[in-house]
């Protein structure tokens, strides 16, 4: 732990075996997060329209039907273990970039935050109002920003130019 109080990474002095390791997890996040964005728009859609059919069901010339409680619950079990384990994880390896102490909690806070309305979006869209659509998008946008910094900033300093000072 004390290698995360320190003013300068550890991620620039890690050995080549740590940086290889760090880095494959990284490259499986960044799969994770892609592969969650394809999921998220083909399966679910991109407007907030297509949130509510997709949650709240619809009975126009396709019929939809609302997601049932168990399916939310399966859903919301399995996420927010991996997405919490996952969030871990990066935040720990951002923590240790040597970049302002604000910056890095403004990003960290957003992708927790980001991640945890997009547990409960679904939930407050299907029983509570459609209007919650807006921050199922909300949480998307926040994760997709959050998560940038969250997986390149430790890549650069697991690989990139051995910086002897804070950049930020």
């Amino acid at each position: 732990m004390k290698d995360f109080t320190k003013k300068t990474s550890w991620l620039t002095q890690a050995s080549q075996e740590i940086r290889l390791i760090y880095s494959l997890f990284i490259v499986f996040a960044l799969v994770g997060h892609f592969s969650f964005i394809l999921i998220s728009v083909k399966r679910i859609g991109s407007t907030v329209t297509e949130i509510i059919r997709h949650y709240r069901g619809d009975s126009g010339s396709e019929i939809a039907f609302p997601k049932e409680f168990m399916e939310l619950l399966e859903v919301t079990h399995f996420h927010a273990y991996i997405e919490g384990i996952l969030l871990l994880v990066l935040a720990h390896l951002f923590a240790a970039v040597p970049w302002a102490k604000r910056i890095k909690i403004v990003v960290i806070a957003t992708a927790f935050f980001s991640t945890f309305l997009d547990l409960l979006a679904p939930w407050l869209i299907r029983y509570i109002s459609p209007d919650a659509a807006y921050l199922q998008m909300l949480a998307w946008t926040g994760m997709c920003v959050s998560y940038l910094p969250l997986t390149f900033a430790p890549l650069l300093y697991l690989w990139g130019k051995r910086p002897d000072t804070r950049l930020i």
